[in-house]
């Protein structure tokens, strides 16, 4: 009977992988950021730009490694029909991006700095990115799990 319940437990153990794990994806604008807070991730994540963590040899391939990301998150946007519906030329979005060591995506904070974008669009844009976040990744592996931000500037057409 002990082997029985050993072996489910097992089970259960070792098919909760990455796949089953909530990604989360937050505006700071939104009623979820608190809790995003509560977490200190700058606490338990590494700046990925920190000369500690990231040799300057190693910046080029960052930023190379940082716009692909972005890029991606547009074909994303793109794919999904999304319009911002505002009359400004460009989107302005504060991002901070904490990765695994695999350069998969924990956790995904955002802000949309321009005024004009509504509630509504924001959170559609925060629903897109729950649910396709999973399908993108920054191209660097690490020893340890790494934050990145900085302000991406999309063309709104």
């Amino acid at each position: 009977m002990r082997k029985g319940i050993l072996a489910c437990v097992l089970v259960v153990l070792f098919s909760c992988s990455k796949e089953n794990k909530e990604l989360i994806v937050v505006n700071s604008q939104g009623e979820k950021y608190s809790k995003i807070e509560k977490l200190k991730l700058d606490e338990k994540y590494n700046n990925l730009l920190s000369p500690q963590f990231s040799t300057e040899e190693e910046y080029k391939e960052v930023r190379k490694s940082w716009f692909s990301f972005h890029t991606q998150i547009g074909e994303i946007v793109k794919e999904n029909n999304f319009k911002w519906e505002v009359q400004d030329s460009a989107i302005m979005v504060l991002n901070k991006i904490y990765f695994n060591k695999n350069g998969e995506v924990d956790y995904y904070v955002f802000r949309v700095l321009n005024e004009s974008v509504p509630n509504e669009k924001k959170e559609l844009y925060e629903k897109i990115l729950t649910d396709n976040v999973s399908k993108i990744e920054i191209n660097l592996k690490r020893n340890k799990q790494f934050s990145q931000c900085g302000k991406v500037k999309y063309s709104n057409y």
